[in-house]
């Protein structure tokens, strides 16, 4: 195997934290359109409400999964799509756990439903998996040429 092939754990990590992520967005995308969280705008920063924040990141974790996949063909796309999926659960985790604790945007989360514990254990999944990418990519960077 050449330092350029992706390993088969690479491939599998990628797979499972660009699902994972699909996962998060689904709930997200759920919760705005059949959730109730459509109409909720106690506070607005820069156009941004509670309720559209839930559908750009249904949004957004469909265009990183879609990266991801992509990283795994071309392999200059998935040192940075890792990177920003790694990211996007980590700001998506907070993002949680602050409208639980101080609210964010005017909304605090006082319930913990089905909903969010799937997309919490599917954001940790993808953190998890993406991670390790993200530092192997790295490594394998900074490796110099043969």
């Amino acid at each position: 195997m050449n330092d350029s092939e992706l390993t088969t754990g690479t491939i599998a990590a990628v797979g499972v934290g660009a699902l994972a992520l699909l996962v998060s967005g689904w709930v997200h995308f759920y919760l705005y359109f059949r959730g109730g969280y459509r109409g909720i705008a106690p506070d607005s920063v820069l156009g941004l409400t509670i309720s559209r924040s839930f559908a750009v990141n249904a949004i957004a974790a469909l265009v990183i999964a879609e990266a991801l996949v992509l990283g795994l063909r071309y392999r200059d796309l998935l040192l940075p799509a890792a990177a920003v999926g790694a990211g996007f659960a980590v700001a998506t985790l907070v993002a949680y756990f602050l409208s639980r604790s101080r609210g964010l945007l005017g909304f605090e989360e006082t319930a913990t439903t089905t909903e969010a514990v799937i997309a919490i254990v599917a954001e940790a999944i993808a953190l998890v998996t993406l991670a390790p990418v993200v530092f192997n990519e790295l490594r394998a960077r900074r490796r110099p040429a043969h």
